[in-house]
């Protein structure tokens, strides 16, 4: 029998629509359930990731991506993140990973790469 995998969630809509305030909520009432976080912004300065990371202790564990969109130009930056992610925890695996996109993300594109980066790697 195969490794389990690992569910991903993208948190996704517009500027302003509440996608860190619900990141936020799930980190403050995830109870024992031990998360990985990926946050992207395409600012030069992640805000977002710097709101969620006083989360990060014990069950949490954030990474950041900026400077770019991952459904665009930084598609494999994602794929990567989240691959990372997953090997840094081999001794404790993630229960969930959360994807919180930047407000332009479109998620049907995150999708689609998301497919093309699974067949990739097979």
């Amino acid at each position: 029998v195969g490794k389990a995998k690992t569910p991903v969630t993208l948190i996704c809509g517009f500027l302003g629509t509440g996608k860190t305030t619900l990141l936020k909520h799930l980190l403050e009432n995830q109870d024992g359930v031990r998360i990985g976080v990926v946050v992207n912004d395409v600012a030069a300065v992640n805000i977002d990731s710097q709101l969620v990371r006083r989360y990060e202790k014990g069950l949490v564990e954030v990474t950041e991506l900026q400077n770019g969109c991952v459904c665009c130009s930084s598609a494999d930056d994602l794929f990567t993140a989240v691959q990372n992610i997953v090997m840094r925890s081999a001794d404790q695996p993630f229960e969930h990973i959360v994807v919180e996109l930047s407000g332009i993300g479109e998620p049907e594109a995150v999708k689609k790469n998301w497919a093309i980066g699974l067949e990739c790697t097979l």
